[in-house]
């Protein structure tokens, strides 16, 4: 089913109440398992900031979702993210409201950076998952994905398909990034099928996945197959599954169905909603990030904490002269080698003697 359900919310009182109507209007307690089996909640929770940052996941949502399951008589219930590669998950849990919601309905948080992983075998090779994931697939579980639709500095976008990296260690994380982020992020979502993906469409950051620039969407949306929730996010968000490269490899491993049609939609208000963030300023300032900055097997973190600090430095200098800038290098490609004279390395992963390595003060004094 390629169905994408949509529901405008825009007061956020009756906001469990709309997660309520989108699940039963799709019928999906059809999508579950056995309700005595477990069912684990997946938010995005990258990083350690406040939904209203719009770069994780609106903990009322997972509220609204928890009532609906405990009202259907699915009550083991377990909540379990692994946060991006340098942050805290259980920071992350705190600051982002699931420590409290937790212990509203006395459901464990499970921090995924702390296990252990089983192999999966896939036609790119092995993958890595968490071992909780593993084991919801083994005890006839459902894992429900509740992922954002929102922008990303590296793949443009990221909503139900990329959300699973956060179900991989991190030492997999890293991995991903020398192969090419698009290949694993595909082939992972044929190890992990989530039963559903409910998505957060509230506020978001449309260009950024760290957050910090999010505008208001009010928008929910609800779908059994991701290829076809992200298709319809693209849209959302302004371009095409062509310019997501995972998607449309998605699409074709037959994880599901991409090129969403107004005939996919479910609108449940009955009004046109799509292409609501045009390309502007962000868009530009993206592709002067990347005229500037050699970010070969950067990890989405590192890259992100990067792209942070130069785009607030054009931001706050539109006439900036991306001349007085060397070449910034970041990423694990860059490990044991030296850069030469016009280059500069970022991070870790370019310490190397006869190296210079540019901290965030050293970015920001360009700026000046």
């Amino acid at each position: 089913m390629s169905t994408v359900w949509v529901k405008r919310n825009k007061n956020r009182t009756k906001l469990k109440d709309d997660v309520t109507l989108l699940l039963e209007k799709a019928a999906a307690w059809d999508w579950l398992g056995q309700k005595d089996a477990p069912v684990l909640l997946k938010p995005n929770l990258v990083v350690n900031k406040p939904a209203s940052a719009g770069a994780t996941t609106t903990p009322d949502i997972a509220e609204g979702l928890i009532e609906w399951l405990a009202d259907h008589n699915y009550l083991n219930i377990i909540i379990a993210e692994g946060s991006g590669v340098g942050f805290s998950t259980t920071k992350a849990f705190d600051v982002c409201g699931y420590t409290s919601l937790a212990q509203k309905f006395n459901i464990p948080l499970i921090d995924l950076q702390k296990e252990d992983s089983v192999i999966r075998k896939t036609p790119m090779g092995e993958i890595k998952i968490c071992t909780t994931i593993a084991g919801i697939e083994a005890d006839g579980g459902s894992l429900i994905n509740l992922p954002l639709v929102k922008g990303h500095g590296q793949t443009r976008m990221t909503c139900a398909l990329k959300n699973l990296k956060g179900c991989i260690p991190n030492t997999e994380k890293r991995r991903y990034h020398t192969l090419g982020i698009h290949k694993p992020i595909a082939y992972l979502n044929t190890c992990i099928k989530p039963a559903f993906a409910l998505a957060d469409g509230l506020n978001p950051d449309p260009y950024w996945e760290e957050g910090g620039k999010p505008q208001k969407l009010d928008l929910l949306l609800l779908a059994k197959d991701p290829v076809a929730m992200d298709s319809y996010a693209c849209r959302l968000l302004g371009f095409s599954d062509e310019e997501v490269e995972y998607l449309c490899l998605a699409d074709k491993l037959g994880i599901g169905n991409g090129h969403t049609s107004d005939s996919d939609i479910e609108n449940l208000d009955n009004t046109t909603i799509e292409n609501i963030f045009s390309r502007h300023d962000q868009e530009e300032i993206k592709q002067w990030i990347n005229s500037i900055v050699d970010q070969r097997a950067a990890c989405s973190s590192c890259f992100g904490n990067l792209s942070s600090a130069l785009r607030n430095i054009r931001e706050n200098n539109p006439n900036l002269k991306t001349q007085i800038f060397p070449s910034l290098c970041i990423g694990q490609a860059f490990k044991g080698r030296h850069l030469s004279s016009n280059q500069r390395g970022i991070g870790v992963c370019t310490v190397l003697k006869g190296n210079i390595v540019f901290q965030k003060n050293k970015l920001d004094s360009l700026g000046r």
